[in-house]
């Protein structure tokens, strides 16, 4: 069996093949990095209240995101809620944005102060050392420990309060801040806010409809607003996503664009040096639209052998970029790659129609006279 022409075309000149698809996984690398950087920033910003285990949250009447606003409730609304019969579980946290001082470095942190003895509301996933038993002692974020060269055993001082670190934690680390983890106690103390919290952490029966008692809570007390966890990530997406999107997309369009171009310039070069060939094709009675296939399948060809090694070389990249920056998540799924394939199949397409309308001219006496 023979090799079909088109690939004949391709692996005919080994070397440029490989530089050309090298170019064109480069361009789909960026597109796949783009969207997982994206989809990175946004799980982790949500990442906290995805992983509180609770099925309301009460906040501030008026904060519907985690990230929005502050949010503070009087601690009294403790035992009212535990009143409610569709309310198994009622636990509160602190949360108050800081600055982590360590020699003369300065971060912007989270501090969430967590119940330590139901460990609602703390963290989900200790990497190295244990849970928080005491009020002097530390979560510290695995990314913000490293930065600031700190280790298990290490004090850290927090507002004028020294802490001992005893664990580290992972998938902590939001690009806006890192969160960081103390009792419930010691955060009211040096927070200074005795009788407060930030938000009510509840867990509902089996046989109780969330949105119902959402609604229940909302007209029995006043100043106040009770969200599912979904709700709040959804409200702190959209406040990202009118910082990020704008700027994404528009890196997403250019990189587009040079795709577009790079896939253009290596279909138009690749006729340029076989117009001889492609003449003698019509002279022995090709016509322009099987020409035109044949150019598709080529650009079509080396689109698919550059999606692949792209595809490979988004999750190395990627995976080199959350080790060298563990502040930032990148996360590239299958559905995004299905994405990146139909971007790659529209821009091979546009890529390939202006050498097709420059073979449709070709005149094959022409090219023999020359």
């Amino acid at each position: 069996m023979g090799v079909p022409l088109a690939l004949r075309n391709l692996i005919h000149e080994p070397s440029k093949l490989i530089l050309q698809i090298v170019g064109i996984a480069a361009t789909l690398a960026l597109i796949a990095l783009l969207l997982g950087l994206r989809e990175g920033m946004f799980t982790s910003l949500t990442a906290y209240i995805n992983n509180t285990g609770a099925d309301l949250v009460i906040s501030q009447l008026g904060v519907k995101g985690f990230f929005s606003s502050n949010s503070a409730i009087p601690t009294a609304l403790h035992e009212q809620l535990e009143s409610n019969d569709s309310i198994s579980e009622v636990r509160h946290i602190i949360v108050a944005d800081v600055i982590f001082t360590q020699q003369s470095a300065k971060t912007p942190i989270l501090l969430i102060g967590y119940n330590i003895d139901s460990a609602i509301g703390g963290p989900w996933n200790i990497s190295e050392g244990r849970a928080v038993e005491g009020d002097d002692e530390i979560l510290l974020d695995t990314w913000l420990a490293w930065r600031s060269n700190i280790k298990l055993g290490d004090a850290v001082s927090i507002l004028g309060q020294d802490f001992m670190v005893v664990g580290l934690t992972r998938e902590t680390s939001s690009w806006m801040s890192p969160y960081v983890f103390i009792s419930q106690q010691a955060a009211e103390t040096i927070l200074q806010q005795p009788q407060t919290a930030s938000f009510f952490l509840l867990n509902l029966k089996d046989t109780a409809n969330a949105n119902q008692v959402a609604q229940e809570i909302e007209a029995e007390f006043d100043g106040v607003s009770a969200l599912t966890p979904d709700e709040m990530a959804a409200a702190d997406r959209r406040v990202l996503a009118t910082v990020l999107d704008a700027p994404i997309n528009i890196m997403l369009f250019i990189s587009t664009a040079i795709g577009i171009a790079v896939m253009g310039i290596i279909t138009y070069g690749n006729i340029q040096a076989r117009l001889q060939e492609y003449s003698v094709l019509k002279a022995i009675g090709a016509n322009n639209a099987w020409l035109a296939w044949l150019v598709s399948r080529e650009t079509l060809y080396r689109t698919g052998l550059g999606f692949i090694v792209g595809t490979g070389l988004a999750y190395l990249v990627a995976g080199l970029i959350m080790r060298a920056m563990p502040q930032f998540t990148i996360i590239i799924e299958p559905k995004m790659m299905f994405f990146v394939a139909i971007v790659a199949l529209i821009m091979s397409l546009l890529a390939a129609l202006l050498p097709i309308r420059q073979i449709a001219h070709i005149d094959p006496a022409k090219v023999f006279n020359q």
